[in-house]
């Protein structure tokens, strides 16, 4: 029997409260990630993802000896772990440091609406408004719609998968002629970067735990339990396109992501190593240039973990890893990559 959503509430307020405790024990270890530069917000609605009036707040980081007046820069566009539940658009603040080491981009954050009080497909129809945000007010920020990248962790390494697709899907069916919509803005998704995702929410959680070479390693069922009931309620919507990307079809898969320039990486112990591996194959004999990697030994979220002896060091070499795909992909002029304008 299902948790009452008043319930999922209290439950999800609580381990929000403890993973912001442990998020800050993170923040104190050296060297200490830095601080977004400002927030701006937007309504969202404007494109028909979802009902309008939420207002959609974005963390920008910017790069140092920043001139938006005389040159226009790529951007990486963030999505927060969490189960889809818990986290916040701060958590990411060392993957940020590094993006602003080793590119030349600007880094935004998604603070995307969390289950239970948002469930599926909300989280994904925030990170769709928040990359049309961008693209139509490019001028505004100074960045460059036709190189945008989209990274994530766990729930948000999904969303990275499912955000162009839905976009896909979205911009290439037709609209009804009695809500006309504004003409969506030209932007251009040149890269994926995705630590350990959720790629398949029709596998049930006592398989993927199975599949685990360390079960005991895994988040604990309470938390897992949390996560599920809470972001997918109507248990028919595990084999959507937009709550798992493995359940999309070839088609949409080579039309929807970048021809190249996909990072996945997954984690060694991680109940989600099994899926995360599978996907990143498919996708690679649809034609994809993947660069796929199994961080050996490492736990689901390895790199957000507090650890009194400092920074895990194998962090260092994977966000290394990414940013060289990051680097050669946002960097670079000539891009083979899907336009999405008008259903192209």
């Amino acid at each position: 029997m299902s948790s009452p959503r008043w319930l999922l509430r209290i439950q999800a307020t609580i381990w929000r409260l403890l993973m912001s405790i442990g998020f800050g024990l993170n923040s104190l270890q050296s060297p200490r990630p830095p601080s977004y530069d400002f927030v701006t917000s937007f309504r969202t609605g404007t494109y028909a993802f979802s009902r309008p009036g939420h207002l959609l707040k974005l963390y920008f980081y910017l790069p140092k000896g920043l001139d938006a007046k005389s040159r226009k820069y790529p951007v990486v566009l963030n999505f927060h772990g969490g189960g889809f539940t818990l986290g916040s658009a701060t958590d990411d603040r060392r993957w940020a440091a590094a993006v602003l080491n080793n590119t030349s981009a600007i880094f935004v954050s998604v603070d995307y609406r969390l289950a239970p009080e948002y469930p599926f497909p909300i989280g994904v129809q925030d990170g769709c408004e928040a990359v049309l945000h961008l693209a139509a007010n490019c001028e505004e920020y100074g960045i460059d719609p036709a190189r945008i990248a989209l990274t994530g962790f766990s729930a948000g390494a999904n969303l990275s998968f499912t955000v162009p697709l839905m976009l896909h899907d979205h911009f290439g069916t037709d609209r009804a002629s009695s809500n006309p919509l504004p003409e969506p803005p030209s932007f251009r998704i040149v890269s994926i970067i995705s630590f350990y995702p959720a790629t398949d929410f029709r596998i049930t959680r006592a398989s993927k735990r199975a599949s685990s070479k360390r079960p005991e390693k895994n988040l604990p069922r309470i938390v897992t339990n949390l996560f599920d009931a809470s972001y997918m309620p109507d248990h028919a919507n595990v084999s959507s396109p937009f709550a798992s990307p493995s359940a999309a079809s070839d088609d949409m898969l080579r039309q929807a992501l970048p021809f190249e320039n996909i990072g996945l990486y997954c984690c060694e112990w991680d109940m989600l190593h099994a899926e995360g591996t599978k996907f990143a194959r498919r996708i690679e004999e649809l034609g994809k240039e993947v660069e796929h990697e199994s961080i050996p030994k490492a736990v689901h979220g390895f790199d957000k973990l507090p650890r009194p002896m400092g920074v895990d060091p194998r962090i260092g070499p994977i966000y290394h890893k990414a940013c060289v795909i990051l680097s050669r992909a946002l960097d670079t002029k000539s891009l083979k990559a899907p336009s999405m304008r008008n259903g192209d």
